[in-house]
């Protein structure tokens, strides 16, 4: 609407409703409070999204107080339809103007409305007005729909993703858990995605949070490997990092299934958790009995070698006693002359030979010293003398 039409209004009309701002808002309410229909009304409110009117946040709030009062006598699908346009319209501008009294307002079209897109709005913009009183609400939403798929999956996709985006905009931690777990959840990829992408918003150091799903039983074990892989990806702490792999070593031995594809998820949870344990050699002497028990009783040969290789890195008596152990039943087994290694057998020997040298521990000489006089190939050989070399006297 061009000024000069503004100022010719206002001298022709007298609002009852006055606004602050600038007179071609004032004349936008005039018309507002004047239009008998809400398709009428949605036409004005179009025009001043088109405008991008700034300082018009109480007449916006005004009219969604109005709108949501007269929701529920709205019969005429049409004119319903209007309305939750208006909705929308009137959420996205008050969260523009960043408006904190319409907060109790953009809740009830929340609770009110039934169209998704409108209750993703209302709740973007609760996020963006940082209405805290409404955080537990927002995030009770996104909990119940996270639970499982909704009947209509992409009306449930449209109220979570409203969700999350508010849960973003609102940056406090304690939204952090529930749009994780939409990164994990039953959504589309883009869904989850978004989750994704929004949750360094929501709180620079996750490791408190993923040390409670790790910990937790109300997480199955996929959501627990998932905040493995988020805590090893995250910059933070390698303290916090390694905090987190201890905990899922432990869990990853915990569990028992007969499950194939649930003992893959736990076997390739316990290989994150030694590489990182590798990586950052925790301060906590339970990693031991943990990374022994892989060694003993392991997926498969990849986790037995990584936990070799995790126990080498902590380079203590501890960890030089365990890995002579493992050496010494290879050498138990050659004194009394059973047959050659095999595939699985050489690759270990191969590993753990090497390790007990990066302990650099004196302790770890007598099982490295018996290797030369045991009917071992050269190589093996050779590989204990390197060893040895590596081990101070």
């Amino acid at each position: 609407m061009k000024k000069t039409l503004v100022v010719l209004l206002l001298i022709c009309f007298v609002p009852v409703l006055v606004f602050p701002g600038s007179e071609e808002v004032d004349v936008y309410a005039y018309l507002y409070r004047a239009s008998l229909t809400n398709s009428a009304q949605l036409d004005i409110l179009q025009n001043m999204a088109e405008a991008k009117l700034t300082g018009a946040g109480e007449f916006y709030a005004w009219a969604l107080r109005r709108l949501v009062s007269e929701y529920s006598n709205i019969k005429n699908s049409t004119e319903r339809n209007a309305a939750a346009e208006q909705a929308m319209i009137l959420a996205a501008l008050l969260g523009a103007e960043k408006y904190t009294p319409a907060a109790a307002d953009l809740w009830l079209v929340v609770d009110g409305f039934s169209e998704p897109l409108v209750k993703a709005e209302a709740m973007m913009a609760l996020g963006r007005i940082r209405a805290t009183g409404y955080l537990p609400h927002v995030i009770r939403v996104l909990d119940n729909l996270n639970m499982r798929p909704t009947p209509d999956r992409l009306n449930g996709e449209r109220i979570a993703f409203g969700a999350i985006i508010s849960l973003e905009k609102f940056q406090d931690p304690s939204g952090y858990l529930p749009v994780f777990l939409a990164s994990a959840g039953w959504y589309s990829q883009r869904i989850r995605n978004q989750a994704t992408k929004s949750l360094p918003f929501i709180a620079k150091d996750p490791s408190p949070f993923m040390l409670d799903v790790v910990r937790s039983p109300k997480y199955d074990y996929p959501t627990k490997f998932l905040a493995l892989q988020t805590i090893e990806r995250a910059n933070v702490d390698v303290k916090n990092k390694s905090e987190v792999a201890v905990a899922a070593l432990a869990e990853g031995h915990r569990a028992i299934t007969s499950d194939q594809q649930l003992r893959t998820v736990l076997a390739n949870m316990r290989k994150l958790a030694l590489g990182m344990i590798n990586r950052y050699r925790p301060d906590d002497r339970s990693i031991y009995s943990l990374m022994e028990r892989s060694y003993l009783n392991g997926f498969d040969s990849q986790e037995k070698i990584l936990a070799i290789n995790a126990i080498a890195s902590q380079r203590t008596d501890e960890a030089a006693d365990i890995l002579s152990k493992f050496l010494k039943a290879f050498n138990d087994t050659a004194i009394n002359n059973i047959p050659s290694l095999n595939t699985e057998q050489n690759q270990l020997i191969r590993e753990i030979i090497p390790a007990l040298g990066i302990t650099g521990r004196p302790r770890a000489r007598p099982a490295l010293n018996a290797v030369a006089s045991l009917d071992y190939t050269p190589a093996i050989k050779n590989l204990a003398t390197d060893a040895l070399k590596k081990i101070p006297n």
